[in-house]
């Protein structure tokens, strides 16, 4: 960490927040003058805190990271607009990472990191002075930003392995002392533990409220969202049953709320929203594998009406909070009353249609989909898209008139319609609407319920006795039950289960009425396959359901963790191949190293000079 004055740096960041959301929780005003003698002694100073730690994550260098550490590395994403001319991400997309490289930078992180620290260390005093803020809410704060701030040692534990660890607040240039970095495993076994720890403390929901752009049971952190992170670290950890316990709570809640707010709508898909808590919300379906002994998962279907792209409008459109949302931060455009916080990280990196001057720029950024996410649809040989009738091949890419180059689309339109295709001509014959000015306002997901199924399926297929699907007698014959039917492994079962609804919901039929697409592109489970088979099944229905969204590097480093293997890392043209471990993750920052003696650069990146220039150690 830098030795800087942190103390003056902290007082003039709580004097000058700029709130930029609608709840009454963002609406708490300022002090115009803040000093120790008048700063922490009721609520609203606590909640002027949290808030600015959520300003904080909207920075555009924190945003930035999320998809250069979680994104750029990976199979997902190639150079795009003027790639070239911005040397940091071609050299990442190249796996020439230099400790002068700007996304080495972990500054961003760490300043959310010691903002909860301090909230936490100060809050049981502000209720000692305070009776309004009562030991209740000092529980409630305290597990809210402990979510935040594990969040960010997770990300920073799976973008460097091992980082500087700790949980103390630094508030003035005397608590800054040097600290060595802790090992990665144990960083992530102490953050589960401290998430276990507080999460019956955090709150199950907020109290509900009208604000069209801004829902707290979305953009705050509430019990679902510990829940999730939880299950995401245990299933880097290894901890399988734990994450299925843990998933299963996120599942069970959402259940719980179809119950109770749409469970009475239309399920043929004729309705296309319904009004929950003052908001118009997309239709919410269960969907179920015919041989799923459960009720099914709620989820927003792809159609509505005679169109598809319902599920990435209600989810990625519009104003995002989606039922489907768990926790994702909120931004605003220009000219909202509650002021313009915008995504510009987004828009540079994935593109925009606010800004951008020349047509030819407009929804372009410096990062585009790779060529392997396109190619050889129309033969059925691409390796993610199974078929053209899944409807996140159009939704999620912005792809050109001869299907040969795409960019990103997440993030960058408000929305993106396809008209029924009554032809079974490739391309899909369907039309996509002209994207609409997005003013860089898509909000940032960390997680939504498909995310969390399909951490589900991947424990449960880890999880699996049987080596294949139909278990099977030690002479290789299946095994059967009482009645003769066969027995099949039931986390097998179970984890197809989470696969097929997250697949079903985003297959188009050529027509609402009819299954016929359906049923021929729908997945199957053979009684002979295996838990390789599914596992790869698994991962390749992570990719297509959630790309472009931070995930996919840290995927496949957790895949190359568990098989202590690199054949999961992409050889891209061009760049550098990884034949190193360490290569795997960053480099650190160059002024790190020069502040902390205590940090000790990686021996692969040792050779890297201080001029930019690049020598690979292999």
């Amino acid at each position: 960490m830098k030795s800087k004055n942190i103390k003056s740096i902290l007082l003039a960041a709580v004097a000058c927040l700029t709130l930029a959301s609608c709840g009454d929780f963002l609406e708490i005003k300022p002090k115009t003058f803040v000093s120790e003698d008048n700063f922490w002694n009721e609520k609203t100073d606590i909640d002027q805190m949290v808030t600015g730690t959520y300003t904080k994550m909207q920075d555009a260098g924190f945003i930035s990271r999320l998809i250069m550490w979680g994104e750029t590395r990976s199979d997902n994403i190639q150079e795009g607009l003027n790639c070239t001319n911005q040397l940091d991400i071609y050299r990442t997309l190249q796996e020439q990472l230099l400790s002068t490289n700007q996304y080495a930078d972990w500054t961003s992180f760490y300043a959310v990191i010691n903002q909860c620290n301090i909230i936490i260390q100060r809050a049981p005093e502000v209720s000692e002075k305070d009776p309004v803020y009562t030991q209740s809410d000092v529980l409630a704060t305290q597990a809210e930003v402990s979510f935040l701030r594990d969040l960010c040692y997770f990300y920073l534990v799976r973008a460097y392995k091992d980082v500087p660890y700790y949980t103390y607040a630094i508030q003035s240039d005397e608590d800054v002392v040097p600290i060595a970095a802790t090992n990665g495993d144990e960083i992530v076994r102490n953050l589960i533990a401290d998430l276990e720890s507080v999460v019956s403390n955090a709150l199950k929901a907020y109290p509900k409220d009208n604000n069209e752009r801004y829902n707290s049971n979305c953009n705050r952190v509430t019990q679902n969202a510990i829940y999730a992170l939880l299950a995401d670290l245990c299933l880097w950890d290894g901890q399988y049953q734990k994450c299925v316990d843990y998933c299963q709570r996120v599942i069970d809640a959402k259940l719980q709320e179809y119950y109770d707010d749409f469970s009475y709508a239309d399920g043929a898909g004729n309705s296309s929203t319904v009004t929950v808590n003052g908001r118009s919300q997309a239709n919410v379906q269960l969907f179920k594998w015919a041989d799923d002994d459960g009720v099914g998962y709620p989820l927003i279907p792809c159609y509505s009406g005679n169109q598809y792209g319902a599920d990435f409008n209600a989810i990625f459109g519009g104003n995002g909070n989606s039922f489907e949302s768990i926790f994702e931060l909120a931004f605003t455009k220009q000219g909202d009353a509650d002021g313009y916080i915008n995504n510009s990280s987004l828009a540079s990196l994935y593109g925009n249609y606010y800004s951008a001057t020349a047509a030819e720029s407009k929804g372009k950024g410096y990062l585009a989909a790779s060529d392997g996410l396109l190619n050889d649809l129309n033969n059925n040989l691409n390796r993610i898209f199974s078929h053209k009738y899944d409807c996140r091949y159009y939704t999620s890419m912005d792809i050109d008139a001869e299907y040969t180059f795409a960019y990103v689309a997440k993030g960058v339109v408000s929305d993106r319609t396809i008209t029924t295709a009554q032809s079974s001509t490739f391309p899909f014959a369907a039309s996509r609407n002209n994207e609409v000015a997005s003013y860089h306002t898509r909000n940032w997901i960390f997680y939504r319920l498909t995310d969390v199924m399909l951490m589900q399926a991947e424990a449960l297929i880890e999880m699996a006795a049987s080596d294949t699907y139909t278990i099977m007698d030690e002479e290789g014959q299946p095994v059967t039950g009482e009645s003769g039917e066969r027995l099949y492994d039931a986390s097998l079962k179970k984890a197809f289960g989470l696969i097929y609804a997250v697949n079903r919901r985003s297959i188009m039929t050529n027509t609402i009425a009819s299954n016929t697409v359906v049923t021929t592109n729908a997945l199957k489970l053979q009684a002979s396959a295996t838990k390789s088979e599914l596992r790869t099944l698994c991962q390749q229905e992570r990719r297509r359901e959630l790309l472009f969204e931070g995930k996919r590097w840290f995927d496949l480093l957790r895949y190359c963790r568990r098989e202590n293997s690199l054949s999961y890392i992409p050889t891209k043209k061009g760049a550098t191949k990884i034949v190193n471990t360490e290569a795997l993750y960053w480099p650190y920052a160059k002024n790190e190293l020069k502040n902390n003696p205590l940090l000790e650069q990686k021996p692969f990146y040792a050779n890297n000079d201080e001029e930019g220039n690049y020598t690979s150690t292999k």
